[in-house]
């Protein structure tokens, strides 16, 4: 190694130590967006300036969550990253979706749609494909069992309306929400889900279990079909 290189190693490595210091005495509420992005890429990229880095990826997917919310082949293939750069930013949304519903179960009682709402979007979190998942709820409201019971597209025609009703029954349940997510898409509901949520309701009856609602989830936010008048 040239007394350049040897230079440049010490430089990043004083460099590396102070930003972890300034993060652990003041959190990441300073950070610029590039600043906490940069410090990631500490842990996947050890000789390399983490800082130019950074900022390239969000000039070039557009922001700070875009970025963590792109899958990793795009990162490999479009930014030229290791796939052990790439797994480390795709595991930050999904682990963050898991401290979420670990804290939404330690709370889980759903007394309006605003609860509901806060515990389906912590379901979705990070998940960049469609799936239908439910809330089981006592007679108290407290959730008793989160399940997936299919992956894609509602579509009545191929509801699993059966494994819904099974779910239900297995942990005896009052009633449940259904949801879904749009990832990057629109909430409002299409025929399809208006179609699904009638079929679904209807078997929750003939077991004696009600269907509160149907929470569709994009991102941060949701649409309540009973709120909308669908149910």
């Amino acid at each position: 190694m040239s007394s350049r290189e040897e230079e440049l190693k010490k430089q990043r490595s004083g460099h590396r130590e102070r930003v972890r210091r300034r993060f652990l005495d003041e959190g990441l509420d300073g950070f610029k967006d590039y600043e906490a992005l940069e410090m990631l890429l500490f842990y996947a990229v050890p000789r390399q300036d983490t800082k130019v880095i950074a900022k390239r990826l969000i000039d070039q997917f557009g922001s700070l969550q875009a970025v963590f919310h792109t899958p990793p082949e795009r990162l490999m293939q479009e930014a030229g990253l290791t796939e052990a750069t790439a797994a480390l930013i795709a595991m930050l949304p999904q682990l963050a979706r898991k401290i979420e519903e670990q804290q939404a179960q330690e709370n889980a009682r759903i007394r309006s749609t605003l609860d509901a709402g806060r515990d389906v979007i912590a379901m979705f979190r990070g998940r960049q494909d469609e799936s239908v998942r439910i809330l089981c709820l006592n007679a108290s409201g407290k959730v008793v069992r989160r399940a997936r019971i299919a992956e894609g597209d509602v579509n009545a025609v191929h509801f699993p309306i059966r494994k819904l009703v099974e779910e239900a029954l297995a942990c005896k349940a009052v009633s449940v929400i259904l949801a879904h997510n749009h990832p990057g898409g629109t909430m409002a509901p299409s025929q399809e889900d208006l179609d699904a949520t009638k079929a679904a309701k209807a078997a929750l009856e003939t077991v004696g279990i009600r269907l509160l609602d149907h929470l569709i989830v994009s991102g941060d936010n949701y649409c309540s079909l009973r709120e909308e008048g669908y149910l």
